[in-house]
């Protein structure tokens, strides 16, 4: 059946209304009849709205666009084309969304959003670059990249205009795309050229900027900056052009409204020195910058803008006299402006000499003060021969001053801008093609329009015939590109009316010729247009008054009031006034002020030539011509110069007047949408076939319209054939292209509705088989109940029957069994309250006669001790008695016996007797002293031993060097064996000194003991907690240092890649200068790159190869210096370590010798004298060494602290001479056994130096002779073929162990410069063939591999305590003996993270193109299809998950395969995770097709694919973190699929979203955009909960940044490596090398 559109218009369809508040509201029909009248109900109010059909359909309200299509990123993919759709469009996508971008066909729609948004991040530009146009969200970088990839590979110059109101947004959208430019094009660094001009937005932002009542930073002038590239596309040079600058700002601002922002910057810095001889003051003193009561700008700093201004100026080359003399002219416009000008009578005036203005004025200009005092007041008249003085009124006079300002002003805005000019450009002829970039005013419409606007709309009326041309004959282009039939489009073409302006006899052309008249005025004027134009349908006579015309614009009517278009048109200055510029003594003042030829600045540079030739001498243009004249050719040339360029139109909108971020008002948008040609754009579009959809979209989403059986599977082209030529029979509403349907306007939205009424049918279908299948079910389910609940009532009925019977039976059978027992109860408590009674009186009786024994019981007792104490005090008094008797008897026999022992005790027997048992008695004592000195010694030994154990913690914990501790253990226990043998002796002839002394003294001994046990104990307690604590402290400064070092790791890994970039950088132009030397003579083209550049070679190329020479010699000779100097102080610290090394040996050598003195000699004195002689000698050269030591300047730390090692030897070498006097009497008392422990001690010192010696004898070393090293460089590395040493049976890291050996072998012969030529040539050569070969990851990885196993070589065999411990015996063998090549690791560590690193960026590389269309764009669930672009451009679809998994696999197995380490390989499997995660977290947040339910669940499904890759190969099974790096692009699937219909869910979204910020959750959830009828956006409080809730995060950026790389952290394992069965392969050909 044939499609009208009028059967849309059915109960229930949504229309416009129009309205005057909001212009355009939504309505619902109630009902409608063809031929009848339509009744609109109103949503809101619900009024019923009768609308009168008087012409048939044409008068019908706009149909309103299905939801699917209402916030689609281009508006021309709507199913209805008009202006409602397209402002609903962009209200919805403005403040629902906050999208501020939206394509409208090729015009990008930017709206201000008047607030900062994170959209123009550096992250944002990469995320851009390279991707076509429509496969992210609208951005004006996208339209700056389309325009960068045409120019590069088409080899057009391009055009971006930018258009729109004051305060649109149109200088910061003209800055970010220079931006954009100057960051692609300047080889990944910003050069001096792109510095340069971006430095010009700040200078040109300062002199043509200020503030108006619509906008605070408002370009006051139209600018086009063209932008300049070489064959390479890089930006070579720029120019800019000027027009119409608004030179009434200078002298007049209306009311809160400023001046330019030059003025008000130079009166912020007044106060610093180098402006005091300007003497300025506040904004607010002078007249010109006073007038609009705004001096202050919310937000602004003019001081600092001044310093941006500044520093711009420094970086474009202009001098510091430029711009004093810059400044200078600048405030004497400031000063001229508070001149007084006092009335004279005779209807003149004058200048007081006195003005201080006056004064100033005239010195900043250079200019005499009464000559400047004589013209300001008067002026001269030309007549015949004659020249005339006048003398000038008051206000004439003012009116002069203003307009000599006002040249003044414009003349040194073009003077600047010549100069920023001559700064942009190269000098050289090298740029190729241009991108133009015009940032113009656009319509303007007010209530009284001036000469101004009349200029405005007369570019914008010839910008839009430009627009309307180009989009026709691209609209025309996509239809010859289908192959589809099409008729002519019909367009307004607004020649007409730019003909009534510009054509002969037109508006322009008489207002010339009215100016040339001496009596002219603008009111003759503008009778002459009424006489002349009044035939042109786009002039118009108003109505009222005869001051003013009328002209139909293309987007609007306005009218033009003629006051003072004749004086702005010829825009004089006083002769005079050119003639006092000219006289000036400033050396700048004729160059800049003196109106010399500046054609070339309101021209562009590529046209300006041809355009003079044809129109004229550049004389003829630089004769006196009106302003229209002026404009009227500039804006000619302009058009001219975008006529050879590909346009790329950007219209900026204002939406509202009070600056309300994110505030849209209908009325002031449509105005401006109806002016930009925005609506044209449209009208153009639906004019012809604006749907477009591509075939997989159209089966997918209507193939449901037909029957199933009329579909087959793989014939999409047929099936989408099937299903239009069912439902629409008039082919003129769509047309088959090659990969694209076309539609008529409002065919979409008719498939959408018949798809929603299929669906609904189908819905209702379900509903009644699902609601038949309910009520069957709750039937049959009823019923099985019922008839369950009889069988258990009747179950019930029965049950209660005989459970009656049961218990009247039992009744029966409980009363007998009651009444016994109540009877047996009643006996029971009768017999128990007897045998109560009696047990009471039998107890009674009982106690009673218990008392009575107890009573005589105890009297019994008290008798019986009564008795006994009076025996016992009887008895006692008759043994005293005779006690005394005895002791008298045996006094007296005593006596006797006494006697008798004095006379035996006089003879000499009984003497021998008591020295018998003395002697006895002293050698018990001996043997007790010996007892006790053993135990002594023996609690000296153990604390000894604590003591030792104490030096040994302090050893770990010290900061000072393994040699001094060495050294100073050595000499500590050398004094304690010293010590301890003086003790032993002292304390030998002690305990014979006391062998006379009583037990006491050795009770007092064994308590000293004691206490010394007890010290003991208490000692080793506190070198137990010291060493805690010291290990608490070393953990705590372990953590610390390990946070430091990651941060340092990752500081200098970011340097060594910016080091690699300059390098490659510094390749590239070695490698053109090398090839542009080989073919200048032959002329020949280079190829530089594999192919990528061609160019031929000219003379200017050749200049500037010449300077990239010197350049490169100058670097190369600061290279070798800084090379010289660091050699100077690795050979200064050389020294250094090794006198250090002499000082310990000599040390070590004193102790030997004392020790041997000691023991050989047998004069104590001689052997003392000796030693003390040898340790002055010592000293005295130990003293000569430090004062020459310091007398050289301590250069680095280092060397501070071998001096002060050097001291600290000194110092304890002074101690150990002093130590040694105060043993000089100890040494004659040293015992036999003393000696022969020494003897001992040394015997076994020298068999361990015997053992030693024979353990050096070294294995599995290769000798690689001098002169060689070119041989093995080139063997082992620059020509290798890897295939010689990776086969099977081949060690891992052959060639590194190889190299290793050869090493091993240098140190072996102690030839330090052997080892250092070896090194170097082996780490350059490795630098050399990763940098060819970067591209291959085999070849990477094997050097890789490689490097890394050179690296733990020299780390595992280096000597080192930390690593030498760790060694077996047999591998101890293999360390490095003589010298410390710890130097060297660093850079081959380097050497490994720049190699690992170009892995990393080939993964990448390979990685890229696949991610969109392989986790993003790819549907890997069958049957869910979450594909709908709405008309973007979709990527390559070949390519899946499996790809992509198999790369990662590629990549794993690469590096496994090489046995690299598997944290290693974990690191790079995380950073390819990471760019995976970053690359499509970025394309999700810029795309909102891909923001919806099924597509979250499609995406999960792909990433589960990839996290299940990496559990299976083991790499997340410890918890390493790989998959953290998918932790974001995870939730963002997860947030694709959460419930998001309420604020319940805004909790769950806030835990669930923990790694994804707060702007990126805002993000995604304004993307979001249902896919079906049945679902709806994300309401506004659950966003604002999220906003809320979420914590605020360090980072807050919107886009991830990809490339980004992670400190690579190495691991140390020791390894088993035997190098005595290493074999050379006969493939290497090293048969040079030497076995040792």
């Amino acid at each position: 059946m044939a499609v009208d559109t009028v059967k849309l218009y059915t109960k229930g369809s949504r229309v416009w209304l129009g309205d005057k508040e909001e212009v355009w509201k939504g309505g619902v029909v109630v009902s409608y009849a063809p031929g009848e009248n339509i009744v609109v109900s109103d949503p809101e109010t619900g009024k019923e709205l009768h609308i009168v059909l008087k012409e048939g359909k044409s008068m019908m309200p706009p149909l309103r666009n299905p939801d699917i299509l209402t916030m689609e990123n281009n508006l021309t993919t709507m199913s209805y084309l008009h202006e409602p759709a397209v402002l609903h469009s962009l209200y919805q996508r403005f403040t629902i969304s906050n999208n501020i971008y939206t394509y409208c066909g090729i015009v990008l729609v930017a709206v201000n959003p008047y607030c900062d948004v994170q959209l123009y991040g550096n992250e944002m530009i990469w995320a851009y670059k390279g991707q076509q146009i429509g496969q992210l969200d609208p951005h004006i970088y996208a339209i700056s990249e389309d325009a960068y990839s045409e120019m590069k590979t088409m080899g057009r110059n391009q055009s971006i205009i930018v258009s729109g109101e004051s305060g649109a947004g149109k200088t910061v959208s003209a800055k970010y795309a220079m931006r954009y430019f100057a960051t692609v094009a300047g080889n990944e660094k910003e050069t001096a050229i792109e510095r340069r001009i971006l430095s010009t937005n700040p200078i040109m932002e300062a002199l043509g900027n200020a503030k108006t009542i619509r906008n605070d930073n408002s370009s006051r002038f139209g600018k086009y900056v063209e932008l300049e590239f070489d064959k390479q596309t890089n930006i070579s040079g720029a120019h800019i052009c000027t027009y119409l600058l608004e030179k009434s700002r200078v002298v007049f601002q209306a009311n809160n409204e400023r001046n330019y922002h030059i003025f008000y910057q130079l009166c912020a810095v007044r106060d610093i020195p180098e402006m005091k001889h300007l003497h300025l003051k506040h904004p607010d003193e002078f007249r010109f910058t006073s007038q609009g009561k705004a001096p202050v700008i919310d937000n602004m700093d003019d001081s600092e803008t001044f310093y941006e201004m500044s520093e711009g100026l420094f970086n474009l080359g202009i001098t510091e006299e430029q711009q004093l003399f810059l400044f200078s002219v600048l405030a004497a416009v400031l000063h001229m402006g508070d001149i007084q000008f006092n009335e004279e009578r005779n209807d003149s005036c004058s200048i007081s000499n006195d003005d201080k203005s006056l004064l100033i004025a005239a010195k900043l200009m250079g200019l005499e003060v009464a000559q400047l005092q004589k013209w300001l007041c008067h002026k001269t008249l030309k007549a015949r021969n004659e020249t005339l003085v006048m003398t000038l009124k008051k206000k004439d006079a003012f009116a002069g001053m203003e307009a000599f300002v006002k040249h003044i002003y414009a003349s040194l805005f073009l003077w600047i801008v010549k100069l920023l000019n001559a700064a942009l450009s190269n000098g050289k002829k090298d740029a190729v093609n241009f991108i133009g970039i015009l940032d113009i005013y656009g319509f303007e419409m007010f209530e009284e329009n001036s000469f101004e606007q009349f200029c405005i709309n007369y570019a914008n009326e010839k910008l839009q015939q430009q627009f309307n041309q180009h989009v026709f004959k691209l609209e025309q282009a996509e239809y010859i590109k289908e192959q589809i039939k099409w008729s002519f489009i019909d367009f307004t073409d607004n020649q007409p009316c730019i003909d009534l302006i510009e054509k002969k006899l037109g508006i322009i052309d008489l207002l010339d010729e009215q100016c040339r008249m001496n009596r002219g005025t603008d009111e003759n004027w503008v009778q002459i247009l009424y006489k002349e134009l009044t035939d042109s349908e786009h002039f118009q006579k108003p109505k009222t008054g005869t001051d003013q015309f009328v002209i139909v614009h293309y987007a609007d009517k306005v009218s033009y009031l003629c006051h003072g278009f004749i004086a702005k048109n010829l825009d004089s200055v006083n002769e005079s006034h050119i003639n006092l510029l000219k006289n000036s003594s400033l050396e700048l003042a004729n160059e800049a002020l003196g109106g010399s030829d500046l054609g070339s600045i309101t021209s562009p540079k590529r046209v300006a030539t041809k355009s003079l030739s044809r129109r004229g001498t550049t004389q003829t243009l630089s004769k006196t011509r009106t302003v229209g004249a002026q404009f009227k050719s500039s804006l000619n040339l302009l058009m001219d110069a975008l006529t050879t360029t590909v346009p790329h139109f950007i219209r900026c909108i204002k939406p509202n007047d009070d600056k309300e971020p994110f505030g849209f008002v209908p009325t002031r948008v449509v105005q401006q949408l109806r002016a930009c040609g925005v609506i044209e754009t449209v009208r153009i579009s639906a004019a012809g076939y604006p749907s477009r959809w591509s075939y997989k979209e159209f089966e997918s989403r209507y193939s449901l319209l037909v029957h199933s059986r009329r579909v087959r599977k793989g014939e999409t082209m047929d099936n989408c054939r099937v299903v239009i030529s069912s439902i629409v029979s008039d082919k003129d509403k769509y047309q088959f292209g090659k990969t694209k349907i076309f539609f008529r306007a409002g065919q979409v939205a008719y498939f959408e509705k018949l798809r929603s009424e299929r669906l609904f049918s189908a819905c209702v279908m379900v509903q009644a088989r699902v609601r038949g299948w309910l009520a069957a079910k709750r039937y049959n389910s009823v019923r099985v109940a019922t008839i369950a609940v009889q069988c258990m009532v009747r179950r019930t009925l029965a049950r209660r029957k005989v459970q009656k019977m049961r218990e009247n039976r039992a009744s029966i059978v409980i009363q007998k069994h009651v009444r016994g027992w109540v009877q047996r109860i009643k006996y029971r408590r009768l017999l128990v309250s007897i045998l109560f009674i009696q047990s009471a009186h039998r107890a009674q009786v009982a106690y009673k006669n218990f008392l009575t024994v107890k009573y005589e019981h105890n009297a019994k007792i008290i008798q019986k001790h009564v008795r006994g104490w009076l025996a016992r005090c009887a008895y006692k008094q008759h043994m005293r008695k005779i006690i005394q008797i005895q002791s008298c008897v045996r006094r007296h026999l005593a006596k006797k016996k006494l006697k008798a022992l004095k006379v035996e005790a006089r003879s000499i027997g009984h003497f021998k007797k008591l020295n018998v048992k003395l002697e006895k008695r002293i050698f018990e004592m001996q043997m007790k002293s010996k007892d006790m000195v053993k135990e002594r010694n023996s609690v000296l030994e153990e604390t000894k031993q604590n003591l030792e154990e104490l030096a040994a913690v302090k050893k770990k914990l010290g900061e000072e060097s393994r040699s001094r501790e060495e050294l100073e253990k050595e000499l500590s226990t050398t004094t304690d064996e010293l010590k301890d043998i003086r003790q032993n002796y002292l304390a030998m002839k002690l305990e014979i000194a006391r062998r006379t002394r009583e037990e006491e003294d050795i009770e007092e001994l064994k308590a000293r003991i004691q206490e010394l046990e007890t010290e003991v104990k208490q000692s080793k307690e506190e070198t137990v907690s010291e060493r805690n604590n010291g290990e608490e402290r070393y953990a705590a400064l372990e953590r610390s240092m390990n946070a430091q070092i990651e941060v340092e790791r990752e500081h200098h890994q970011n340097m060594l890649i910016e080091n690699g970039n300059l390098q490659r950088q510094l390749q590239e132009l070695q490698t053109i200068a090398e090839l542009k030397e080989t073919g200048a003579s032959t002329g020949a083209p280079i190829v530089v790159n594999g192919g990528d550049k061609i160019f031929p070679v000219d003379e200017n190329e050749r200049a500037r190869l010449e300077e990239i020479i010197i350049e490169n010699v100058e670097l190369k000779e600061n290279l070798d210096r800084m090379t010289d100097d660091l050699m100077d102080a690795i050979d200064e610290q050389t020294l250094m370590r090794t006198k250090y090394e002499q000082m310990e040996l000599k040390l070590s050598n004193v102790k030997d010798s004392l020790l041997r003195e000691i023991v050989n000699t047998r004069n104590p004195r001689q052997a003392q004298d000796k030693i003390r002689s040898h340790l002055d000698s010592l000293r005295v050269e130990l003293f000569s060494d430090v004062a020459k030591f310091n007398k050289n300047n301590i250069k680095t730390e280092e060397d501070a602290v071998l001096q002060s090692k050097v001291e600290t030897l000194a110092g304890e070498n002074i101690k150990l001479l002093d130590d040694i006097n105060r043993l000089q009497n100890a040494i004659p008392f040293i015992s036999g056994n003393t000696e022969k422990k020494l003897e001992k001690k040394l015997t076994r010192q020298e068999s361990l130096s015997t053992i030693r010696s024979r353990k050096q004898e070294f294995k599995g070393m290769f000798a690689c002779k001098k002169g060689d090293d070119s041989k093995l460089v080139k063997r082992l590395i620059t020509q290798l073929k890897t295939e010689h040493v990776t086969g099977p049976g081949c060690m891992s890291g052959l060639t590194a162990h190889i190299m290793f050996m050869c090493v091993r072998y240098a140190d072996h012969c102690n030839d330090e410069g052997r080892i250092q030529e070896l090194l170097t040539a082996i780490i350059s050569g490795i630098t050399s063939v990763t940098r060819k070969q970067s591209r291959d990851p085999v070849i990477s990885t094997f050097w890789l591999t490689n490097c890394l196993t050179l690296l733990h070589d020299l780390t595992q065999f280096s000597g080192e305590e930390l690593y030498h411990n760790r060694l077996s015996p047999a591998m101890r063998d293999f360390a490095l003996k003589n010298y410390d090549l710890s130097d060297y690791r660093p850079l081959l560590s380097d050497q490994c993270i720049n190699i690992y690193h170009t892995i990393v960026k080939t993964a990448q590389d390979e990685l890229q193109p696949m991610l969109i269309p392989g986790m993003l764009e790819h549907d890997s669930i069958p049957g869910m299809n979450s594909s709908f672009s709405g008309g973007r451009k979709q990527t390559d679809k070949g390519c899946d998950t499996g790809v992509i998994v198999n790369r990662l696999q590629f990549y794993l197995q690469l590096l496994s395969s090489q046995s690299i380490s598997i944290n290693i390989v974990r690191q790079f499997i995380g950073q390819l995770l990471y760019f995976i995660n970053a690359t499509l977290l970025n394309n999700l947040i810029l795309r909102k097709d891909l923001c919806h339910w099924s597509k979250g669940i499609q995406i999960r499904y792909n990433l589960s694919q990839v996290e299940q890759w990496v559990r299976e190969q083991g790499l997340d099974l410890d918890d390493s973190g790989v998959l953290t790096y998918l932790s974001e692009i995870r939730q963002a699937s997860q947030l694709l699929q959460m419930n998001k219909s309420s604020g319940d869910n805004a909790a769950a979204i806030v835990e669930t979203c923990y790694s994804l910020n707060t702007m990126q959750l805002q993000k995604l959830l304004m993307l979001y955009s249902p896919r079906s009828e049945f679902e709806e956006r994300v309401p506004q409080d659950v966003i604002k909960y999220i906003l809320n809730h979420k914590p605020i995060e360090k980072s807050q950026k919107l886009m991830m940044d990809p490339n980004k790389l992670h400190a690579l952290k190495f691991s140390y394992e020791t390894r088993d490596i035997d190098f005595t069965i290493v074999t050379l392969p006969s493939g290497l050909k090293v048969d040079f090398l030497e076995k040792y």
